[in-house]
């Protein structure tokens, strides 16, 4: 899946409060637009409410030896007490994708989240070949 969108992608760009992020396709669309070109060390985080519509994109730049964890624990608190429902990640890695120990990462996310009354939906980690999902490496389903 590339994280540049087509023209035709460009059109369907979910809008914030109306359009509902419904997969994974949609968030890349979202998150190529966010991030830097070419790629820099950075992490996007999308709120998604209870009907998976997007209402901020925050992107945090300067990421390479920050801990995912660090970062979705200050946006699980910002964002405590909001109609936030579900969040998306993405951590762009202009070096390479995936690393040892992103498994584990994942499972630690996602069990945050779910403290503060979340759904991790998905964390694409961008290298320059593209997204990948650590969730793919334990086989675990989509959660869309």
């Amino acid at each position: 899946m590339s994280i540049h969108p087509s023209p035709d992608a460009r059109s369907r760009i979910p809008r914030a409060h109306v359009d509902p992020i419904g997969g994974a396709a949609d968030a890349l669309v979202l998150i190529s637009l966010a991030i830097a070109h070419p790629l820099a060390d950075e992490t996007v985080v999308i709120v998604l409410d209870a009907h998976r519509r997007g209402n901020v994109i925050t992107v945090v730049s300067g990421t390479r030896h920050v801990d995912l964890s660090l970062v979705l624990e200050r946006f699980c608190t910002a964002t405590s007490g909001t109609a936030a429902a579900a969040l998306v990640v993405a951590t762009v890695r202009p070096d390479g994708a995936t690393r040892p120990g992103d498994i584990d990462r994942w499972l630690e996310a996602s069990a945050l989240a779910e403290t503060f009354g979340l759904s991790l939906l998905e964390w694409f980690v961008i290298g320059p070949a593209g997204p990948e999902c650590p969730r793919d490496l334990i086989g675990e389903p989509e959660r869309w």
